[in-house]
């Protein structure tokens, strides 16, 4: 299919028409359109931009809220409690149709690509990553969906996941994942963070680990998992999410911390959406806004991006999946609110994901995949994160996925 997109506006201010044909972008052009096409969109000066990176869920446990027991406590721990009984009676059926559900809505808000986390334990043990599996042949079409195999019941704790990991890798996650913090001591995550870089150094796979998703700043898996990331040779290699902890150290060790983070050219995910919901659950008067240290990560040259992490499950009872959306709640919790750190937030979820996640030439340019969105009325990435707008235009691979448009029928002051 040929199309082109007139009056487009780039992010750089450029007003351009764009001729995509082929999957890719055949030319960006100033000058009259006189190129036969099969479809012409006027973008009418709205923002055109690469289209969403969804960097970090769980599809296997989205829309679970509407059918478990609340979390009384809002804490992490009883979310992981609250799960275990759907966990124990999880269908591919009933995965296949929560995920679609939320993939749906994702490609309606401009997403083109996710990484989804996906429990691998003794409780479920392979039927949410086989569930998964399914989803994404489903979507092969439309969507790039990679699949870390995720222990959060633990490793050592949880005797039978080790081997399920493995057994994971090898019928089809992409990467393995991890979650230190939860075993029931510090020696035996230092054994958990040994095990999840033995599996990747066998299947010579990347990690993407949970760390210290805790206010406690006892909770110091992040500095041993940074340093055998170092020994492993595996820089680049690895993402590390929420590291809620880092914002409870004091300076001096949290500076340490990150200085060895840049030695190990980490990746970080913050998820503001769940963790200003579940941190900060037992401090007394003014709470913890519960997220990583994000501006000094930022700062330290550290690639950061920002995920939804949950929907509507034991976790987080909210989010609709639009990253927009989780950059603005971003854009609060790390106070990033100049010029430069909203265009920052919106780089969040497009360059600094397509980094973390490997994804190559995810840009506006002559001879690359056409993935792209046009937001519909708005000017600037300012605009975008702040109105959150209706109104999108969805293309991957050169293939108009979604349009959603807003009707709006004033009824007053006529």
């Amino acid at each position: 299919m040929s199309i082109i997109i007139k009056n487009a506006l780039l992010r750089d201010g450029r007003i351009v028409n764009i001729h995509i044909e082929d999957e890719i972008y055949q030319k960006i052009f100033k000058e009259k359109i006189s190129t036969s096409t099969d479809e012409i969109i006027d973008a009418e000066g709205s923002l055109v931009t690469e289209s969403f990176i969804s960097p970090h869920i769980h599809l296997d446990k989205v829309l679970i809220g509407d059918i478990i027991e609340p979390n009384q406590s809002g804490t992490l721990w009883e979310a992981i409690q609250k799960t275990w009984d759907v966990k124990k009676n999880y269908s591919i059926v009933s995965i296949l149709k929560r995920a679609s559900q939320v993939i749906e809505a994702q490609i309606r808000y401009g997403v083109t690509h996710i990484r989804t986390h996906v429990d691998v334990d003794s409780i479920g043990n392979l039927i949410p990553l086989k569930g998964l599996l399914q989803v994404k042949n489903k979507y092969k079409d439309v969507i790039d969906l990679q699949i870390v195999a995720f222990p959060q019941e633990g490793i050592i704790k949880d005797e039978e996941t080790e081997e399920l990991l493995r057994k994971a890798i090898e019928n089809g996650a992409d990467l393995i994942g991890g979650m230190p913090h939860n075993e029931h001591t510090p020696e035996e995550s230092r054994k958990h963070i040994d095990i999840i870089f033995d599996i990747a150094n066998q299947f010579n796979v990347d990690l993407d680990s949970h760390t210290d998703e805790t206010d406690d700043p006892n909770s110091r898996t992040l500095q041993y998992l940074t340093a055998q990331t170092i020994k492993s040779k595996y820089q680049n290699r690895v993402t590390v999410d929420h590291i809620c902890a880092l914002s409870a150290y004091n300076d001096y060790y949290a500076a340490r911390i990150i200085d060895l983070m840049k030695l190990a050219e980490l990746n970080v995910v913050t998820n503001p959406p769940t963790n200003m919901v579940l941190q900060g659950r037992l401090d007394t008067g003014a709470q913890r806004v519960g997220i990583t240290r994000v501006k000094e990560l930022l700062a330290a040259g550290i690639n950061v991006t920002c995920g939804q992490d949950c929907i509507n499950d034991p976790y987080y009872p909210f989010g609709s999946g639009d990253m927009l959306a989780v950059a603005n709640l971003t854009g609060h919790a790390a106070k990033m609110t100049s010029q430069s750190e909203i265009n920052m937030l919106y780089n969040m979820i497009t360059s600094n994901a397509c980094k973390m996640m490997k994804i190559n030439n995810h840009q506006i340019q002559k001879g690359f995949p056409a993935n792209l969105v046009i937001l519909h009325g708005i000017k600037n990435a300012h605009e975008a994160i702040r109105l959150l707008p209706p109104s999108r235009t969805v293309i991957r691979r050169g293939k108009i996925l979604s349009r959603s448009r807003l009707i709006e029928e004033r009824l007053y002051g006529k």
